[in-house]
């Protein structure tokens, strides 16, 4: 069931085997497989529950209900913009549906240079295999591609770099082209319309609307949580707690750092919040003479993966895929101000958009400020900013050989480039805060998983080294960058530790 929190009058007192803090891609899956292993699962969202006919593809409506800090995420500096989703449901809501397996190299560059056992890509197979069929990850074929993917796999191609078409979890998908702001047509098959119902099903409570403010732990072992409600009936903060054998923390790679540190859990060698990776991307826009309309049809189909090298370098290099937005986002990351932003945007039929993601070595942090609220900071280090600049010739030379008439790079002012190879602009111009602007959607690494408590917070099936019982399943395991969009792996990885959590209990 999904509780109704507007029902609720009084502080609620819940009881399960295990308690799932956060509904996204992990904490979902983790309800779905304890929930159809007989246990009794209580899944608490600080988001709201919305269903297809809520998301009105209005940004200016969806983006503060859909997202963390209402869209407005970032780090301290405001380098980064940072999009996480805040819904039932999380970030798999507001996805563009990517679904990429974590890369073979990576996976042995976790089992053998950390020595984390059973994440090799032979021992990974299953479970990524049953998330798959979980989700109806299909592999896209060519009519999928709209015109600024096409625009981009032309250039690509043209250019002899390396690139292929994802797999993506849709059902007959109509190509509104609304995936960030959730999909009115309910085909996704995500968090939200997949894996809560079958754990509802199942007997799972889902209780949204609700901010967990602490872990319990009694003699070193995990017992519960407690928090308030943020609706409820008469708008009272009421009281929620729930008593569980095992807790699960899902809350993301700033969710879920943050709330341990609130809970003042035991924190040794202080490694909660350290490692954090961003895969933190640019945008760089070509104006073309014809139509693009590239907020038509599925957002997201081409990755250009030429500059991803893993075999020869496990760490760094970057990828390149189509990006687009609707107005209002669209114009937020569009360089210039005033006459200069109002010129591109009268071209934004013919606009194309990409963007660079690196594959980051730079490891940020998530800290507490003075309210409690999160702090977290992120700097670019020399190599990654040397992809990220490389990054933003190479996609450059992509859209001139797609046949762009200029490229738009994404500083703060207006400057475009109107022949290929001319890139004095990109050469000569330092990197500062804000400038370019980084967003990103992939924050990662935060409680990371590893056998050495001295490194890490959690052993290799997600428990935590320092509290019994008390297991992660989200971005934050991750030793490093997952180098793909991580959605898939924060599932398989999910699966993987819900069958520890069912087997031992």
């Amino acid at each position: 069931m999904i509780l109704d929190t507007v029902t609720v009058d009084r502080d609620v007192a819940l009881s399960a085997d295990v308690c799932v803090v956060g509904s996204g891609a992990g904490g979902a899956v983790m309800a779905q497989e304890l929930a159809t292993s007989g246990r009794s699962v209580v899944v608490v969202e600080e988001g709201s529950y919305m269903v297809g006919r809520d998301f009105t593809q209005r940004e200016e409506q969806m983006v503060p209900r859909l997202y963390a800090d209402q869209g407005a995420r970032a780090t301290v500096d405001t380098t980064a913009m940072i999009f996480q989703g805040c819904v039932v449901g999380g970030s798999t809501v507001s996805s563009y549906c990517v679904c990429e397996r974590t890369p073979r190299p990576v996976l042995a560059h976790w089992s053998t240079a950390l020595g984390i056992p059973g994440v090799r890509a032979e021992n990974m197979l299953p479970f990524f295999a049953r998330v798959e069929a979980m989700a109806n990850v299909r592999p896209l074929v060519a009519d999928d591609l709209n015109k600024n993917n096409r625009q981009l796999k032309t250039g690509a191609d043209r250019l002899g770099f390396r690139n292929h078409l994802p797999a993506h979890n849709r059902i007959e998908c109509l190509g509104c082209g609304y995936c960030a702001l959730g999909c009115t047509y309910d085909r996704k098959a995500d968090a939200l319309s997949v894996h809560l119902p079958a754990a509802s099903q199942r007997g799972a409570v889902i209780v949204p609307d609700c901010r967990i403010e602490r872990i319990s732990v009694t003699d070193g072992r995990a017992t519960g949580v407690t928090g308030r409600f943020l609706r409820s009936h008469g708008g009272h903060p009421y009281a929620l707690r729930v008593r569980a054998a095992t807790v699960v923390l899902a809350a993301g790679a700033i969710g879920s750092p943050v709330l341990w540190l609130r809970s003042q859990l035991p924190n040794t060698y202080r490694q909660v919040g350290r490692h954090l990776h961003l895969q933190p991307m640019v945008a760089v826009g070509a104006l073309f003479d014809e139509e693009i309309a590239g907020w038509r049809g599925i957002p997201q189909t081409v990755i250009v993966d030429q500059f991803l090298d893993l075999d020869h370098a496990v760490e760094g290099g970057y990828l390149i895929y189509p990006f687009f937005a609707q107005p209002i986002a669209t114009a937020s990351l569009l360089p210039g101000f005033g006459a200069d932003c109002r010129r591109l945007m009268e071209a934004y039929p013919r606009l194309a958009l990409a963007a660079v993601m690196l594959h980051d070595r730079t490891t940020g942090r998530v800290e507490l400020d003075a309210s409690g609220r999160p702090s977290i900071s992120y700097l670019l280090n020399d190599d990654d900013r040397s992809d990220l600049l490389d990054g933003m010739r190479r996609l450059a030379d992509i859209h001139f050989a797609s046949g762009a008439q200029r490229v738009i790079l994404p500083y703060d002012p207006l400057i475009e480039l109107a022949r290929r190879g001319d890139y004095r602009a990109i050469d000569e111009r330092p990197l500062r805060a804000n400038d370019p602007l980084l967003f990103s959607y992939h924050p990662q690494g935060t409680m990371r998983m590893g056998t050495d408590p001295k490194r890490s917070v959690v052993n290799g099936v997600g428990e935590a080294h320092e509290v019994k019982r008390l297991f992660v399943a989200d971005a934050s395991i991750f030793p490093t960058s997952t180098a793909v969009p991580p959605q898939l792996s924060v599932m398989a990885f999910a699966l993987r530790t819900a069958q520890h959590i069912a087997a031992a209990s």
